[in-house]
């Protein structure tokens, strides 16, 4: 009976196949593709700010500056208040990139960086729903 189940599976699923599967194309052209894009471009950025706060974290009086010429993320490696270094690699010279930055911005790298919520003013943390007083037990 199960194998008549599966055959039965089988049959409606090549069916969806080939009615369904000229659109499911299309929209994995449109769509798909884009997305991948998307994810890749903020898994690089993600790692740009990851190398940046590391190398800051070597040198002496390390600051990292969050800016965005053209419309790419880049993050600037300060010691003290001379730029070092930028990730991802930029071929623009650094007074060039710092033009019209606010230097004030930059975050030391022993800092934690602010949130996006906690910028907007909510819980940098997510709310329990225990009792706020209770401890977690403790194992005996």
């Amino acid at each position: 009976m199960a194998a008549g189940n599966l055959a039965k599976a089988a049959a409606q699923g090549a069916k969806l196949a080939v009615k369904y599967g000229p659109q499911a194309k299309i929209v994995w052209d449109k769509g798909g593709r884009q997305a991948t894009m998307a994810a890749a471009k903020s898994a690089q950025t993600v790692n740009a700010r990851r190398r940046a706060l590391k190398h800051a974290g070597g040198v002496l009086e390390g600051s990292v500056l969050k800016i965005a010429p053209e419309g790419t993320t880049v993050y600037v490696v300060f010691s003290g208040d001379k730029p070092i270094a930028a990730y991802p690699p930029q071929e623009a010279v650094f007074s060039t990139l710092l033009e019209h930055a606010d230097l004030s911005k930059r975050v030391r790298s022993d800092e934690p960086v602010p949130r996006l919520r906690d910028q907007l003013g909510r819980l940098s943390r997510p709310v329990s729903r225990r009792d706020p007083g209770a401890r977690p037990r403790e194992l005996s």
